[in-house]
Formats: structure tokens, sequence, C-alpha cells
């Protein structure tokens, strides 16, 4: 017992901190639509989450409205600038207060003029007789719109889940009309592990009761780590207090130490999945499990009817075959829409890194400049050559490892047509050949803040903490994730011993007592 007892207190007091903050940061998480209001100055977190030189995915590319307007987007929101990105302006107006409702991921400018822009909570259109942005309700639920293209006079509109067409005009009531996407040549019914493991361990699996479900494994683990506290330094209070304080103490520590082993035992199933399932959702332990694929659990939100549910990243239409070209979080495909039954994928394809695809422009040659936070590339479909974009050698294919590469692509700025610079995620505004525009960062858009949840995600990730362990945080999951496994262990073993220790005393009393009777009674 001195050892469990020394190999539960001690790891319990070291990482109960960073488990207090694991449980707050996955409760704000779990509910981003409860918190998305909520900013946080970057003043006040570390160095390198203030935005410098264009970094941290601020902008992930522009539209020119005439010689010398055009709208940046991104992080940051939607920005009206001039040619030489000088002066800005704000182009927010219409969207709901918070960054976490203006983070942008396609704005597009219709032939007609009329101007749309895809954000993570939905679509939007630009009013000119009111001067602000106008929500289009989409036919799904908390739809977040990835890419925006035209196609004769109508809209195509992808989010994650599905491709919809609305009609292209200034003002009015927009009607939607679903478009229907072939099911892949290669799909097996399957999903992602890491999908599985991701929605079990928020408990999304299940919808809203399993998220709940999750809150409160998280407001249990934070019971149990302040009473763990609350027991351990209860004699040092206890000595400086007076009796009346010390008898109160005494009741409350009672109290708490019970509903500490109540809520470690009978809680013992969702703590262990919760801790486990969350380990295997970052590297180094991430990567085995990245590419494997699994049956979905019947009856949950992964057994979906629709085969492309929350797997659509970008698209293109091929100007000469008038396809469409998906770009998915399973890979590309191609499909001629009304015509084809089928989705093919393409045989070879650039890596895209896990955490989805950030360049996806056409060239005049029929090739394409695809980025991510795993590089650049060139790619020729046809020809099936993949090329590194800044060498302009073959690309060689990279399996597993980190999602970010040597270059983690965030954007990419466009002039003319042709690309002027690259969105570095870390070193920003990267200039390309033939153009030496390098703007600085305004003020202005350097002060814009985080959102509470991204600021969740960095602690509950552990980001966060490689300011002070550098390229070593990425153990920091994994190894909080083992110690857990063993405080709960450990803390299951002593409950189970002093159990078996209290049974054996009541039978022994209750044998004492009924020698005592038969005495007695002789």
């Amino acid at each position: 017992m001195k050892k469990l007892r020394k190999y539960h207190k001690w790891p319990s007091l070291i990482i109960g901190f960073f488990l207090l903050h694991f449980a707050v940061s996955g409760i704000i998480m779990n509910h981003r639509d409860w918190f998305s209001h909520v900013n946080v100055s970057r003043k006040l977190m570390p160095e390198s989450y203030r935005y410098s030189n264009w970094n941290l995915a601020s902008v992930k590319g522009n539209v020119p409205l005439s010689e010398n307007r055009q709208l940046i987007y991104g992080n940051i929101g939607i920005w009206i600038t001039d040619s030489t990105f000088s002066r800005f302006e704000d182009f927010n107006k219409g969207l709901r207060r918070g960054i976490d409702y203006r983070k942008t991921f396609t704005v597009f400018q219709s032939d007609a003029g009329n101007l749309y822009a895809g954000t993570l909570w939905g679509l939007y259109h630009f009013s000119p007789a009111a001067g602000e942005w106008e929500y289009i309700e989409l036919p799904e639920k908390a739809p977040r719109v990835v890419k925006l293209m035209q196609q004769d006079d109508r809209i195509l509109v992808l989010t994650r889940s599905h491709l919809f067409s609305i009609p292209d005009r200034s003002e009015g009531i927009f009607g939607v009309s679903a478009i229907h996407l072939p099911p892949a040549i290669n799909d097996d019914g399957k999903t992602g592990l890491f999908r599985t493991l991701w929605v079990t361990h928020s408990g999304e699996l299940f919808g809203l009761p399993g998220k709940i479900l999750v809150d409160l494994v998280g407001l249990s683990l934070i019971f149990i780590v302040l009473s763990g506290y609350y027991y351990t330094f209860l004699p040092s209070l206890a000595k400086r207090s007076g009796e009346s304080l010390k008898r109160k103490l005494r009741r409350l520590n009672r109290f708490s130490i019970n509903w500490h082993n109540n809520l470690g035992i009978y809680g013992l199933v969702f703590l262990l999945l919760t801790t486990i399932t969350g380990m295997f959702l970052r590297p180094p332990l991430l990567i085995p499990i990245a590419y494997t694929r699994v049956s979905p659990i019947p009856g949950s939100m992964l057994s979906h009817s629709n085969p492309w549910n929350d797997k659509l990243r970008d698209m293109v239409s091929d100007p000469v075959s008038g396809e469409l070209i998906l770009s998915t979080s399973e890979g590309f495909y191609h499909f001629t829409p009304g015509k084809d039954s089928i989705a093919r994928a393409f045989r070879v394809q650039p890596d895209v890194s896990l955490m989805g695809i950030t360049v996806f422009e056409p060239r005049p040659d029929h090739s394409y400049i695809i980025g991510s936070l795993s590089g650049i590339y060139i790619w020729y479909p046809a020809q099936e050559i993949v090329l590194d974009y800044v060498t302009g050698l073959p690309a060689q294919p990279r399996r597993g490892g980190s999602p970010f590469g040597s270059l983690a692509v965030a954007g990419m700025i466009f002039n003319n047509g042709n690309p002027a610079a690259m969105m570095e995620y870390d070193a920003g505004w990267i200039p390309l050949k033939n153009t030496n525009l390098k703007p600085e960062m305004p003020e202005v858009l350097r002060k814009e803040p985080i959102s509470l949840w991204s600021v969740a995600l960095e602690v509950h990730t552990g980001r966060i903490f490689s300011v002070f362990l550098g390229d070593f945080y990425i153990l920091y999951v994994p190894l909080i994730g083992l110690t857990n496994l063993l405080i709960i262990i450990t803390g299951v073993i002593m409950w189970l011993k002093i159990r078996n220790r209290k049974a054996k005393k009541e039978i022994k009393g209750g044998q004492i007592d009924e020698n005592h009777q038969i005495k007695r009674g002789a």
C-alpha cells in the first residue's frame, strides 16, 4: 500500500495542474458555438502567438475587385485594401461578433460582380444596398463553407459535407439546390480510425448527449484533482486552524475524499476511454493510426448515409473536360456532375497534410498548385506528375510523420492571376519569383485577437507549452496520458485493497459477535 500510495500521490501532485487545463479546455472545445464570441488579446499570449509578417494563417488568399482594390481574407476575417497592400479597411460588417465567426475560407466575386464569402460558420453574400454581409441559409446544420465557384449563372457552394448551388444575384431570396455527389469508386464504407477516436474523445460520436457526458467526465476530473490536493494539504491547513474550523475541514475532507473515490471508481471506464483516445490524437501515437480505416460504429454519427460526410475540403473545375476535381480528407477525386455515377480517384496525387488543403489553384497549362501545411506542389493530373513547387524537381512522397512539412503553406497571394507570395504558417509572407511585393503587416491587423476556442485548442494539445519545451512539446500529451493511466490504475488497486480489508474486518467482527452470543447463551 505504501508503494501504491507513492505512485498514486506524487504523479497526481505533479500533473494535476495540467489535468485541470485538459478538463477546462476540453469543455470549451466541446461547445465552440457557446464560446466563439469570446476573444482573447494576443498580448496575453506567448510571443509566438502574435501576428508578424502575415503569419499564423492570418491571410489565406486575396480577391481582386478592380485595378486598385482587392479583398484579403483568412483568420483575420475580410479586409479591403489597394493593389500594394498599403491601406486597409475593415470589411466584416454583417458577420457575427467574435474573431472565430470571421474565420474565412473562401471569398468569390462572380462574373456579375456579386461578392460571396464562405466562413467557418456558413455562407454570406455582400449586399450593396445594406453595405454589409448577409447570411444565406443552407439546408445543413452548422455548414462550414470551404469553396465557392461559378457555373454558368449559378454559384457552387462546397461545404465539408455537401455541394449546393445558388443563383448569382445581387439581392433577393437565394433558392438553394443540392447537387448530388457520386460515391467514390474506392469507397469501402469505412471511416478513418483517427476520426473515430476524435469524435469518441469529444463525445460527438453520439451527438449532444455524448458531448454532455464527456463534459461530465471533465467536471469529475476537476473535482478529483482538487479533492486530491485538498486531502494532501489538509494537515497543513488544520495545524493553523482553531478547533471549530478543524472539525469543518475534516467533515469537508470526508465528503470530498468519499466523492473522489466514487467518481474515480464509477467513472473508471469513461476516464480510461477519454485518456486513451486523447493520447492517440497527437503525435507520436497518431502516426501509426493516421491512415488506418475501420468500420463506423452503428448508430453513431459516423454511420452516415452521406459517403462524403465531413470529408470535402476544396474543389476546382477542369476547363477542358468540365469535370469537378474534389480535394477530400481521403485524397483527390474527379467526376462530371449529372453524368458520372461514381467519382474516380487519381492514381498519382500530391501529398496533403492531415490538417487539410490550403491552396488549390488552376494554372493555364492545366496543372494545379497544391498547398498545405505539408508543403507546396505543382500537379499535372493528366501526366501523373507531381513536382516540388520550390525546387521544380519530382516530389518525394511523404507518408506519416508530422502534419507540418519543412514548408507549411497556409495560403497564397495572386497578382494578375500569377502567384505573388506564399503565406508560410510561421514565417508569413514569402515573395515569389518576378515580384518584390512584401508589405508590412499594419498594426490594426496585428492587433486582431485570437478566439477563446483557439486558446483552448492550444492548451489542450500542449502546443502552448512549446514556448518552454521546444520540439519536445510533442511528447506532452502522450506522457501526461501515460502518467494519468498510472494514477488511475494505482487508485483502483488501492480502492480494491481497502474494500477487501473492510470486508474482512466486517466478517471477522461478525464472527466475534456470533461467538460472544453463543457464550452468553451457554
